[in-house]
């Protein structure tokens, strides 16, 4: 078996490097260059892709609780044994509620969170993007309140200036707002959906009352690794169904399965063209086949299998392939990992910005391994079919026929 496989090889191997018809080796050389260019594509797409991905999981998952346990039956011993889990990185004690923040006549939805100055890395994400003041100065300030930058451009909002919020009292069996005096403390922006929903104060500014009276209490949770939040708040109300437990997925859930959904499409669509391009190879392989006919005939003449013949022109017709789908993969590798480079040079020269009005300064991009070689694996598979349909017929051909060519 060996010894026939090397044969097939070798024979491949002069079949290619023989001179063919002109024409014959355009048709190749083209084929090879729009899988290559196909690769290309798919390469760079799925990539930059992967680097929206990844953005939206830092710039989100960095500023919003992993895990929220509601303090409705949470006791001192289940709280301490909540928090010391090994997969809890850090716990602080949370307010959250739903309401309106308004000024100069303008009104946005939000989500008020209230948090402790013990707060620390749970929101460096908020820290490290603060364009005006400090995280610190949301317990300096009297009534403080921190808001994203494009929320309080929209409002009309500067630091130091008064600001109100709208929340929502239940109590007496209708929901009734309540307007609650601040003052802009500082402004962030993350670069995300947050910029213009999430406000955050001083938890000390609300009364225990206030809290439970206009939103939930409880723990608020950052995990090692916030793809873990969902299974670990699932074994939370496993062990405690008595507790309400939310995770991101609950709220976040469907925007990043709308951008996995989304690569799929997209890597789909694509695969497609790498197909259109792989399928070019039966034209080069059929064409090889035709000028080979005599070769064929006397390799069959001389005791040679269809198997043989077979395996001689799919050998063939994987090498070529093999030169379209490294060079495709090379090339989109290393276009992906410069991308943002080369945007920044086409906006300069075009002057436009093709992110206007968006979160994202530069194309974010991602190279995968596992995508590459999915990339590669699926590519080859195509090829391998398009070189199998002239290879059998190859080995189908009558070899008197060939012989009296």
């Amino acid at each position: 078996m060996t010894a026939r496989f090397g044969a097939a090889t070798w024979i491949a191997l002069r079949y290619l490097s023989t001179p063919r018809r002109q024409f014959a080796t355009f048709v190749t050389r083209l084929s090879v260059a729009g899988l290559a260019l196909g690769v290309l594509v798919l390469t760079v797409v799925v990539s930059v892709m992967n680097g929206f991905d990844a953005e939206l999981r830092l710039r989100i998952l960095g500023s919003v609780p992993h895990v929220l346990v509601a303090n409705t039956t949470l006791d001192a011993p289940r709280a301490r044994e909540i928090t010391q889990a090994p997969s809890v990185r850090h716990a602080f004690n949370f307010f959250a509620a739903d309401g309106m923040i308004t000024a100069h006549g303008a009104v946005n939805p939000v989500t008020v969170h209230g948090v402790d100055a013990d707060v620390g890395s749970g929101l460096a994400m908020v820290a490290e993007h603060m364009v005006t003041g400090a995280f610190e100065d949301l317990f300096s300030t009297p009534r403080g309140v921190l808001l994203g930058a494009p929320l309080a451009s929209f409002l009309g909002l500067y630091p130091g200036d008064d600001v109100a919020l709208v929340l929502t009292d239940p109590s007496g069996g209708s929901a009734e707002p309540r307007l609650l005096r601040f003052r802009v403390a500082g402004l962030f922006e993350i670069g995300a959906e947050l910029d213009y929903s999430l406000v955050l104060i001083e938890r000390g500014d609300l009364s225990a009352q206030e809290q439970s009276m206009f939103g939930e209490t409880g723990l608020r949770l950052t995990l090692a690794d916030a793809m873990q939040a969902p299974a670990f708040a699932a074994s939370l109300r496993a062990g405690a169904p008595d507790l309400t437990v939310r995770s991101w997925a609950d709220t976040y859930g469907g925007l990043f399965a709308a951008v996995r959904l989304e690569k799929r499409m997209m890597f789909v669509l694509l695969l497609l063209v790498v197909a259109v391009a792989a399928f070019s190879i039966v034209s080069g392989q059929t064409m090889a086949v035709a000028d080979k006919q005599v070769d064929i005939a006397i390799l069959r003449t001389l005791g040679a299998s269809t198997e043989l013949i077979t395996r001689i022109f799919l050998l063939q017709g994987l090498a070529v392939s093999s030169i379209g789908i490294l060079v495709g993969l090379g090339a989109g590798a290393a276009i992906a990992e410069h991308i943002g480079a080369l945007v920044a040079a086409a906006e300069r020269l075009l002057g436009f910005r093709f992110l206007e009005g968006t979160y994202f300064v530069e194309v974010p991009s991602v190279v995968l391994f596992d995508d590459l070689a999915l990339i590669a694996g699926c590519a080859l598979a195509l090829c391998l079919l398009s070189a199998w349909l002239p290879a059998r017929r190859a080995a189908a051909l009558d070899p008197l026929a060939g012989l009296h060519r």
